[in-house]
């Protein structure tokens, strides 16, 4: 439908729309899609872009997403420059049944986006505000903040808020999920810090959602927000930074001989982290450590005399590199040691992940999983960016809330383990193939010993195959489906991990 509306696309540079604002002239466009964006009816606001692949930096100027592995495609991008044109887009896309997408970070992992073809991204690009009230100790984060924006003024401030584990995710889009990250142990997920949203309904609305205001939107908002509405700034509150904003962190590398003895030391902290201690374990390649090695990054916002006491049983198996740094909280993530964040945030790179939530910390699958791996990187090294994660994460802040009072439905879960699978080369060719296949493997390995009946699965790290009872839980689905049939009737937000119709 989109395609008949605006025709063919393509042009050589954006198109700056609003009143005092100029237009570019616009080549080998479709005449269709120029009365559509460009008729003075439509009033965008000053500053305002339409870009087109195709065109010259459309890449650098829009935001293009993490992976290019199962990808949406799009025709156009939008870049509103007010709220008022963010509605504008919703109501135009609703209207002519447009497929869309907004976009904050970018960083989404399902392959439910690459269900969007040919449509239209809403980029949010220009709402990456983040205003610290110190009086009510609340944050305001405009919907494409990433996490890594909202160190430095939370920090100048003296406050802190619980993130996720590397810092170009998008803030908005991290919390609707839910939110897990190395914090949650002392302020629980980064949904029990959301106070408020501001965000366009498919109606094309604008609208508060609180636990006072749309209370019932609320409730889904916290866990399955993607399928809503478009959020355009979220407030949240903050607290004072954790032993002054000091934090202990260790990096560690752990060889081949060594992973058995590592897995089994990881698996005997099961039920016995206290709520500041965050661990992160990645199975990786790395030639000058013979191959496929262990890294263990631990952090603790606490003195560092009982640091070194609780990372003892894991510096007493001798790792072959040992790196300890006192960080500031602004730069616990960019301050990780390996350069972990700015690998993990090159963007154009494929990859395809899978994931599941246990119970069990369980050291007989963990040194499977390495062997695994090991295998694939030897059998095909077009894979070696590939790296198992095991986010083992305290849950004492988070078990503290009822489980009823948010849609999310997995909150003692003590370890997310990420089977991200990286590759170069055809996403249909033999080394893609055989990830692929190793990842399903291991998705269904840790599923039966989890510890829990059923899969379990963050919704931000699904691989987007899974029943929808695996992200948002069986006996929650029924309500959340009531709240989609109210409030997007015609499921225009489709795209992101969606809820079934029934």
């Amino acid at each position: 439908m989109f395609a008949k509306t605006i025709g063919l696309l393509a042009l050589s540079l954006p198109l700056v729309l609003g009143g005092g604002a100029s237009t570019a002239l616009i080549e080998r466009a479709g005449p269709n899609l120029k009365t559509l964006l460009s008729e003075p009816g439509r009033k965008w606001c000053p500053g305002t872009q339409v870009f087109f692949p195709g065109q010259k930096d459309y890449a650098s100027l829009t935001t293009q997403r993490w992976t290019s592995y199962e990808a949406p495609s799009y025709l156009a991008a939008i870049k509103p420059a007010c709220v008022e044109d963010v509605q504008k887009v919703v109501k135009l896309c609703a209207d002519l049944n447009i497929p869309f997408l907004p976009t904050g970070g970018g960083h989404g992992y399902s392959t439910s986006f690459g269900k969007l073809k040919n449509g239209l991204s809403l980029d949010l690009g220009a709402f990456k505000q983040v205003k610290v009230n110190e009086a009510s100790k609340t944050a305001t984060i405009g919907g494409a903040a990433t996490f890594g924006d909202v160190f430095d003024p939370l920090f100048a401030a003296g406050f802190e808020i619980p993130t996720g584990s590397c810092s170009c995710v998008g803030f908005l889009g991290g919390t609707l999920g839910g939110g897990v990250g190395r914090y949650q142990g002392i302020h629980g997920l980064i949904i029990d810090n959301l106070l408020s949203l501001q965000m366009v309904t498919a109606a094309g609305d604008l609208i508060t959602v609180s636990a006072t205001e749309n209370a019932d939107l609320f409730w889904g908002m916290r866990g399955a927000g993607f399928n809503y509405g478009v959020v355009v700034n979220a407030t949240y509150k903050v607290h004072p930074l954790t032993n002054g904003g000091e934090v202990q962190v260790v990096d560690l590398i752990f060889t081949r001989e060594q992973n058995e003895t590592f897995f089994k030391t990881l698996a005997s902290f099961q039920g016995k982290l206290p709520p500041e201690l965050a661990m992160l374990t990645y199975v990786d390649w790395n030639a000058t450590y013979g191959g496929t090695v262990t890294i263990l990054d631990i952090s603790y916002p606490g003195p560092k005399d009982k640091f070194l006491q609780l990372v003892k049983p894991f510096t007493d198996l001798k790792p072959a590199y040992t790196e300890f740094q006192t960080l500031p909280w602004n730069r616990l993530l960019r301050g990780l040691g390996f350069q972990l964040n700015d690998l993990v945030c090159i963007k154009e790179q494929q990859h395809s992940m899978y994931s599941v939530g246990t119970k069990n910390l369980s050291s007989p699958d963990y040194i499977s999983a390495f062997a695994k791996y090991d295998q694939l990187f030897t059998d095909y090294p077009d894979t070696r960016l590939s790296t198992l994660e095991i986010e083992v994460f305290p849950t004492q802040a988070v078990v503290a809330v009822p489980r009823d009072s948010t849609a999310y439905p997995w909150r003692d879960i003590q370890a997310q383990v990420m089977i991200q699978m990286s590759f170069t080369g055809s996403p249909t060719g033999p080394a893609a193939n055989a990830a692929n296949k190793v990842a399903q493997e291991l998705r269904t390995a840790f599923s039966k010993t989890s510890g829990y009946d059923q899969l379990e699965i963050y919704v931000s790290y699904a691989h987007g195959d899974e029943d929808p009872a695996a992200w948002y839980g069986k006996d929650k689905l029924p309500r959340l489906i009531g709240l989609k049939k109210k409030w997007d009737p015609k499921n225009i937000f489709r795209y992101d991990n969606p809820l079934p119709s029934n």
